[in-house]
């Protein structure tokens, strides 16, 4: 609420909290397959001149055209690698944890602006701790710098529609995001941030104020861009590039779920997943609009939070409604929702809890299960690394072997200590009955040390099993510099393959292909165990090497010498 405002101090905690969760460790672990090895090996191809001048503006994966996504993630990159002679891990990532960034300061300033500082700067603090924006802020991933496009192009338009600055100035930067997020991710990144505003001046039976957004020269930087990479690269490309980059994969993905087809219903659940832990305030969130956002539509004091909340509404349920009605879903197409929706429970927060003495009943009873769960596993991991575990559950039992004594018990202490320090400063608050506020501070300080924990300690420790680097170098160094690896299946892996082997891959999807690769010369062949008759029935193969991707248990077979 705007009577309650929150410090410098607090403001600059949240954004060096902010740096600290996205960027502490961040090239620690290996890519993790599929899609940051094939995401890192496009920007390695760019950055290396592999394909000359071309290879700038057509996109090539292993060698081959790749028409998957536009270029501006990939020249960041590559243009981050270039001093340093290679796109490195981290180098990769520091687009997307950048952008993330860009995302928290964002959120602050805009909810600032629109509820005040105090929700503005817990908007940033959920926002950050939400599990999923935290972990694809350290990947190298493209939705979260769309989000952080999209974001930006939405600041400028509520800049706009309110009259909060020069109008062209407010304008041209809402047009020139709207250009990147199009650069990031196609499209996508114009229409849904465009819908919403749509929604949102429908919303308030305001849409003739449309136009004055969309002068022709503003259309020139938010659509220009794209459409002259687009061109430029289906004049450079092979033939039949503009067919496979727009008609297949953007009106097939849209369209007829091409590629991950899931049911109209998948964002039902999956967004409320994906917003976890703060998906537990959704509740004060119904409860806030409807007793006190909307419930009195006499007052005209209220009007400017109302429409506030019209517009972040607007914002959450389009991408609600537009993503849910392509073929086509993954959880993380949500993710530039993310702010709204974090925007949207911070206020709800504020809000519920001004006036209250005590903290509602329910609210305590989630965060004391919460405490419960978080040191029943600290108390499991411990356990497990003094050889004692305690529990059956069967995915626990299966990761178990591949986790060190020493993370088990880092780890573990870890947990029990955060749980400890959490109880302590919340009896602190009871004896001196703090403002319920501080419970809120305290609950996300719990949250993220948590997360802090398994960015440093976790993902670390089961690198091994989710990165595809040792079957690359274990294939690498059984093949000569001149030849290529053969892949028999799980087209997946290309990328991790060529990004950590540095050789050049070869899909084998039929036995024809095999006989040729064989008969050329070719002597290893990188496979599912459980695949291996594949190669055994065309030539005797000895196993160099084996190890597991993720769930894949993968092995480097090498040709036997002799008759």
């Amino acid at each position: 609420m705007s009577e309650l405002q929150a410090g410098p101090r607090l403001r600059a905690g949240v954004l060096a909290g902010a740096a600290l969760l996205l960027l502490l460790g961040l090239g620690q672990v290996d890519a993790s397959a599929p899609d940051e090895p094939r995401y890192l090996q496009v920007a390695e191809e760019m950055r290396s001149g592999a394909h000359g001048p071309l290879g700038i503006v057509v996109l090539h994966l292993n060698g081959e055209v790749y028409t998957q996504k536009p270029p501006l993630y990939y020249w960041a990159a590559a243009a981050l690698g270039a001093p340093f002679g290679r796109v490195s891990e981290l180098l990769g990532r520091l687009p997307s944890a950048l952008g993330a960034l860009l995302c928290v300061y964002l959120t602050l300033r805009f909810g600032s602006r629109l509820f005040g500082s105090a929700a503005g700067v817990l908007g940033a603090a959920l926002l950050l701790t939400v599990y999923e924006f935290g972990h694809l802020g350290r990947r190298v991933q493209l939705d979260v710098l769309l989000t952080a496009c999209e974001l930006a192009a939405l600041v400028a338009f509520w800049w706009v529609d309110r009259g909060l600055g020069p109008r062209a100035r407010w304008v041209a930067l809402l047009h020139a995001a709207l250009g990147l997020g199009v650069l990031v991710k196609g499209p996508v990144g114009f229409l849904v941030p465009v819908l919403s505003m749509v929604a949102f001046l429908a919303w308030e039976r305001r849409l003739r104020d449309l136009g004055r957004l969309f002068p022709p020269w503003a259309l020139l930087i938010s659509l220009g861009p794209g459409l002259a990479w687009i061109a430029a690269a289906s004049a450079l490309a092979p033939a039949g590039f503009a067919g496979e980059a727009v008609g297949a994969n953007l009106i097939g993905r849209f369209f007829e779920g091409t590629s991950h087809a899931r049911p109209i219903y998948y964002f039902l659940y999956q967004f409320p997943i994906d917003f976890l832990p703060w998906t537990l305030l959704w509740p004060g969130v119904y409860w806030v609009a409807r007793r006190q956002i909307f419930a009195d539509r006499s007052g005209r004091p209220d009007e400017r939070n109302r429409r506030a909340w019209r517009f972040l509404l607007a914002c959450v349920g389009t991408s609600l409604v537009f993503f849910s009605i392509s073929g086509g879903k993954r959880g993380l197409y949500m993710v530039p929702a993310f702010p709204a929706a974090a925007l949207l429970c911070a206020d709800a927060c504020i809000r519920g809890l001004s006036g209250r003495t005590a903290l509602p009943r329910l609210a305590s009873l989630v965060a004391a299960a919460f405490a419960l769960l978080t040191l029943t596993v600290g108390v499991e991991a411990l356990s497990a690394g003094l050889g004692r575990s305690l529990v059956a559950f069967e995915p626990w039992r299966t990761i178990l072997p591949e986790l060190s004594a020493s993370f088990l018990l880092a780890f573990g202490a870890a947990l029990i200590g955060i749980v400890s320090a959490s109880v302590v400063a919340w009896v602190v608050l009871l004896r001196n009955r703090s403002p319920l506020l501080g419970y809120v501070g305290v609950a996300l300080g719990m949250v993220f040390s948590i997360e802090l924990a398994v960015f440093g300690l976790l993902y670390p420790s089961i690198d091994p099993i989710r990165s595809p680097r040792s079957i690359a170098e274990a294939a690498a160094r059984v093949t000569p510099e001149s030849s290529p690896i053969g892949l028999v299946g799980d087209r997946s892996m290309i990328g991790g393959l060529a990004y950590y082997a540095g050789r050049r891959i070869t899909e084998l999807k039929t036995h024809e292909e095999i006989t040729a690769f064989l008969e050329a010369g070719g002597s290893t062949f990188v496979l599912k165990r459980r695949k291996l008759w594949r190669v055994e029935v065309h030539a005797p193969v000895e196993i160099a090497t084996s190890a597991r991707s993720g769930s894949r248990e993968l092995v480097v077979a090498v040709r036997a010498s002799g008759p």
